[in-house]
């Protein structure tokens, strides 16, 4: 009996080296020296064997969302974390908070019927494509564009599909919103909220870079650089004129402000999100806001949600489109799942 445990753990160890050799090709990983590859093959085995046995679980129905190998299996949870959110300003119980309301997205929302049992912007062709943010704390940038993205497609009937990023991180930098906190700043790969950008935008009432002659660069240097836009590089197509933003609301407010336009919101990121390939994520590492009051101050990463069915939430991501389903995922919804919609919920208006 022993011989047959040690053989089928001989197995094991066989099949997971050869995972990660096949994952060190796969996603051109190199180390600096022998003792950081055994450390990291170490990681990779252990994260590896996680995701075997969750879909082992998925195949079984006892799990709602698949996982799949990605480029950070050789990171612990905490490396995870640290590079992929952390995009958020800190703030706890203390932090003065202070709604920024539109009229005319107030009137909207006064004025709704009766809500679809689902609802999606993207099969309607009104969210642009899925970027990557890299290695800067870039994702309020670029939830905010995506943002602006879909609100010109939605209020002006033709979509800024290539909105630059880089424009809003270099100009907006140390851009702080003028309200009774006087704390919602944007600070480039440091981290910033959403709502300083679009206050920045709509305080300078300037047309926003197009990429092509304003490309994104923080994800590779990890800094910010000078504001130099192009007066031959805006898109003059529409101006962002105002902003919908309230704080410490919950999932039935999101279902109605979302047919005005698809919602920056904040999320909680943990190591359960990295090997996410598809299904409504259900991760047991995050919070809950409908049950835990804490979990609001936890939230690290901005997303944008495009849509809803019965019992998720589809969102849109910027870690580029080998994550999740093409960039996208689904999300618990009813209990506040890793905070989605219950520390802001924000959107441009488009005039």
């Amino acid at each position: 009996m022993r011989f047959l445990i040690a053989f089928a753990l001989l197995g094991c160890a066989l099949a997971s080296e050869e995972a990660f050799f096949g994952f060190t090709t796969q996603f051109g990983k190199s180390y600096r020296n022998a003792g950081e590859m055994m450390k990291r093959q170490a990681i990779f085995a252990a994260n590896y064997e996680n995701m075997l046995e969750h879909n082992r679980r998925f195949a079984a129905g006892e799990e709602t969302w698949s996982q799949k190998m990605h480029e950070d299996m050789d990171l612990a949870a905490h490396e995870f974390v640290a590079k992929k959110a952390g995009g958020l300003p800190h703030y706890d119980a203390e932090t003065v908070f202070t709604n920024t309301l539109d009229e005319r997205i107030e009137m909207a929302l006064a004025a709704q019927g009766e809500r679809a049992k689902d609802f999606s912007w993207v099969t309607s062709g009104k969210v642009s494509s899925v970027k990557d943010q890299g290695q800067c704390g870039s994702c309020a940038a670029f939830a905010a564009m995506g943002a602006i993205e879909s609100c010109t497609a939605i209020s002006a009937g033709k979509m800024a599909n290539d909105l630059s990023e880089q424009h809003i991180l270099d100009c907006a930098y140390n851009h702080v919103v003028n309200d009774a906190s006087g704390s919602w700043g944007a600070y480039g790969c440091d981290g910033a909220w959403p709502q300083a950008y679009i206050d920045w935008i709509t305080g300078e009432n300037t047309y926003l870079q197009e990429e092509s002659g304003y490309p994104y660069t923080s994800g590779r240097s990890g800094d910010v650089g000078a504001c130099n836009p192009s007066s031959s590089n805006y898109n003059k197509d529409f101006m962002v004129s105002g902003m919908q933003n309230k704080w410490f609301t919950d999932e039935d407010d999101m279902e109605g402000l979302i047919t005005m336009n698809p919602i920056i919101t904040a999320v909680q990121v943990t190591n359960g999100w990295g090997g996410y390939n598809g299904g409504i994520l259900d991760a047991s590492d995050c919070c809950n806001a409908a049950t835990d009051s804490s979990c609001v101050y936890n939230l690290n990463h901005a997303v944008l949600v495009v849509g809803y069915g019965s019992n998720y939430w589809l969102v849109k991501n910027s870690w580029g489109t080998r994550w999740g389903e093409n960039g996208f995922f689904k999300i618990k919804r009813g209990t506040g799942h890793c905070g989605i919609g219950s520390l802001h919920q924000t959107v441009p208006y488009c005039g």
